[in-house]
């Protein structure tokens, strides 16, 4: 049985990169043999019986971690030795650049165990935690050695290191590139659309609802299309700062019989909001710091059979990189946009036969059975390598 720890970050925003991972988590454990411990801190309300899961007291981890947020071993010792005694292994979990993730490369450095990188995000991206990084390469750089690899999903990510002076031909070497699982048994077409029944036809957009997401961008080519065709509904799900905004946006455009924000729903309840929409539309654009480094909502929508509308921002062209799978417009190209939209709207052969492809395309490259199998062979060939080298130096 392969016993291996993961560290919660208590960064974590956005769920559905933790939501992936646990997926793996899981699939590990009931097909391979692997038990997982969870260590989180204890104001992380996070709860699964899946998981055996220890929750480190605040001030522990504030002894650890240090006033400057280097990682000091010291009182969470107690809590952490026992645990790594048993465990042959160490996963830490998107983002990548996190003190208890740091924590945990040090620990694991110390009690000589492989330990692996999760680096979906690259680094966290917002400004005060770039600057962090940024004031701290030295420790990065090192942690970054330490590590047995390092998984990204995408080539973006390898680019994100590198633009943050934190890339070398050590760390080239310990790269793998993993993509996200999507569960393909529940993210699943519906055998029939709710459109069929009332001939209201549903442009879904689920994101985060901040600037980078194209929102405004999606409201503005979807406006003139919601006033010309009455069998015709936007619908948003989702949170995030943008939310008034847009609410003020479709008051201010006389949309708001037209315009649906949805109730936020635990991503388990994502697939049935997805079984009721027609389109998916993800417009997400480059910014100065952030670039969609996936886009799971893309692969999980596809995966559900539907035709989607997104854009080529950052990793999404290499994660959709088969023809016919997507429609693809420009970023903040509003005709672009309208006219693909518009184009689905009035085929809806078009959109079944997208859709069909687009769930082929996900079930041969990211159905869960698939990503497990890459992660246990990575996972066992570099245990069983450290096991040796273990072996070899014990007298």
């Amino acid at each position: 049985m392969t016993n291996l720890i993961s560290f919660r970050p208590s960064v974590i925003g956005n769920n559905t990169a933790f939501e992936a991972q646990v997926l793996i988590y899981k699939y590990l454990q009931e097909h391979y043999g692997y038990t997982f411990t969870m260590i989180k801190s204890e104001e992380d309300k996070y709860d699964d019986q899946a998981f055996q899961i220890i929750s480190i007291p605040k001030q522990a981890w504030k002894a650890a971690l240090g006033k400057l947020g280097v990682p000091k071993l010291g009182w969470t010792n107690r809590y952490l030795d026992p645990i790594f005694a048993q465990a042959h292994g160490i996963l830490t979990v998107d983002p990548t650049i996190y003190l208890q993730g740091l924590l945990a490369v040090r620990t694991a450095h110390r009690a000589k165990r492989p330990i692996w990188f999760d680096a979906s995000l690259t680094l966290v991206g917002n400004t005060q935690n770039l600057s962090w990084q940024l004031k701290r390469r030295f420790l990065l750089r090192k942690a970054l050695h330490q590590t047995t690899g390092i998984i990204v999903t995408v080539p973006k990510c390898i680019e994100r290191f590198q633009s943050l002076g934190l890339f070398n031909e050590v760390i080239a070497s310990k790269f793998t590139i993993m993509g996200h699982p999507v569960d393909t048994q529940k993210f699943t077409p519906q055998p029939t659309k709710q459109s069929e029944q009332d001939g209201i036809l549903r442009v879904l957009v689920v994101s985060r609802m901040v600037p980078e997401k194209g929102l405004l961008y999606i409201l503005e080519a979807m406006t003139p299309l919601l006033r010309s065709r009455c069998d015709l509904q936007l619908q948003f799900l989702g949170s995030g700062s943008m939310k008034s905004l847009l609410k003020s946006e479709v008051a201010e455009r006389d949309l708001k019989e037209k315009v649906v924000f949805l109730n936020p729903v635990s991503h388990r309840e994502v697939p049935n909001v997805l079984g009721s929409a027609d389109i998916f539309v993800n417009h997400a654009i480059s910014l100065g710091c952030w670039e969609e480094y996936f886009g799971v909502a893309n692969l999980e929508a596809m995966s559900c059979g539907l035709p989607c509308v997104l854009t080529n921002c950052g990793g999404i062209s290499y994660a959709i990189r088969e023809k016919d799978v997507a429609v693809f417009v420009e970023e903040r190209n509003i005709i672009q946009l309208q006219k693909a939209i518009n184009h689905l709207l009035d085929s809806k052969k078009e959109r079944c036969e997208l859709g069909k492809r687009a769930r082929t395309y996900v079930e041969c490259g990211y159905a869960l059975p698939r990503i497990v199998e890459k992660y246990h062979h990575m996972i066992t060939k570099h245990i069983s390598n450290n096991q040796l080298i273990r072996n070899y130096r014990s007298p």
